[in-house]
């Protein structure tokens, strides 16, 4: 297991020393200012995720030609990814691609690694579905599915310093976890890469931002939570197959009331970007609030920052305050990894806890937001439609 720990601390180092190539590449692919769901204040490059897949496909395929079996299916998964990572690194670089498309190459690279490595969804621990599981009619689709499911979720998250990347860390660490406890070194190897890999991406993107994620990062972060996960339960028996749906459950929950709220609120495309989401709304009604009286007390000693570095403050308080949310579930999943019905019940409590707070940012922060506002100009805040 020593060795799987060593690829950890080679990826972090890897993806850290690189980071700064892609930060100095704003002029290629870079995330304006300007947007529905922008919380930045200065042009940023998208271009983090695009080495956080060099990097992983790099150690991935030095570990094959040296022989390290653990990381023999990693090589496999990452060539697989090429397709949604590639379409991404467009997106990033282009910001043209229609979602439609994105969703396609999320499919494909599932259809490549259900050929190449057997990323096929085995169980999901319900009689009826696990018996239908046999048909590869019914297998397959649900597997493309929940891979391109779990490209979009990471994909939405993605809106403040450190969310998607700290979440994903969270994430890939209930892997790495169970893996290392079943001695399951083939999925232990890639995730711990993974964390590595994201270690290195976070140094850089929290809490000032310096680079994105991007889609291309996004999705390659889903497609590779997605396929550990099936490996994962696919080779633990003892390990309930909700353990990483409960582990994910944040991003999840984000996702469906994200649907619910454009598809039958808003009568909207589900595609569509809004402003809407839990991280956009504990920005908007408690961290850039918070910054404002914060500096406004404080002014009278001192000149008041200016509205950029204001910003910039409170993006980077969302990310540790979504953060518990990942928490929650990570508990939620350890300590009931192998009882199902406990892990359904621990879904539905934290589906409720998400919803409570999701309605109280909603409703009951106008008050205090607008208030905050006579003091600093409302123009500082970036996020401009109301729920």
């Amino acid at each position: 297991m020593l060795l799987e720990w060593w690829l950890m601390a080679v990826s972090a180092i890897v993806t850290g020393a690189l980071i700064p190539v892609a930060i100095r590449a704003r002029s290629i692919g870079h995330d304006p200012v300007h947007g529905v769901q922008k919380l930045h204040a200065v042009s940023t490059s998208r271009l983090g995720g695009a080495v956080i897949f060099v990097a992983f496909i790099g150690i991935a395929g030095i570990a094959y030609i040296l022989g390290v079996a653990s990381m023999s299916v990693a090589w496999l998964l990452a060539l697989s990814a090429l397709p949604v990572v590639a379409m991404g690194v467009w997106e990033d670089v282009t910001r043209s691609v229609r979602p439609r498309y994105r969703l396609l190459a999320a499919l494909v690279s599932a259809a490549i690694a259900s050929a190449a490595v057997g990323g096929i969804v085995p169980r999901v621990d319900l009689a009826v579905v696990d018996r239908l599981l046999v048909l590869a009619w019914v297998a397959l689709p649900l597997t493309w599915f929940m891979v391109a499911g779990a490209c979009n979720a990471i994909n939405l998250i993605d809106g403040a310093n450190g969310l998607a990347g700290g979440t994903a860390f969270i994430m890939f660490g209930g892997i790495a976890l169970m893996a290392g406890i079943n001695g399951d070194a083939v999925t232990l190897a890639p995730a711990l890469a993974m964390m590595g890999a994201l270690a290195g991406f976070l140094f850089w993107n929290y809490p000032r931002g310096r680079v994105f994620l991007g889609d291309a990062g996004a999705y390659f972060v889903g497609f590779m939570y997605a396929q550990l996960s099936i490996q994962l339960v696919a080779s633990n028996d003892a390990i309930s197959a909700w353990y990483v749906i409960m582990l994910a459950g944040y991003p999840i929950v984000d996702t469906l009331v994200a649907m619910y709220r454009r598809g039958w609120v808003r009568r909207r495309p589900l595609m569509s970007p809004d402003a809407l989401h839990l991280h956009s709304l504990v920005f908007r009604r408690v961290t850039l609030p918070l910054e404002r009286r914060r500096e406004a007390q404080a002014g009278q000693h001192r000149p008041l920052p200016s509205s950029d570095e204001i910003r910039l403050r409170a993006n980077g308080k969302v990310a540790p305050r979504v953060w518990l949310h990942s928490a929650l579930c990570f508990a939620l999943a350890v300590v009931f990894h192998d009882n199902t019905p406990a892990l359904w019940f621990g879904l539905l409590v934290y589906a409720a806890l998400y919803m409570n707070r999701y309605r109280t940012l909603v409703r009951f922060r106008r008050g205090r937001a607008r208030r905050s506002e006579r003091v600093i100009p409302p123009e500082t805040d970036l996020v401009n439609p109301e729920p």
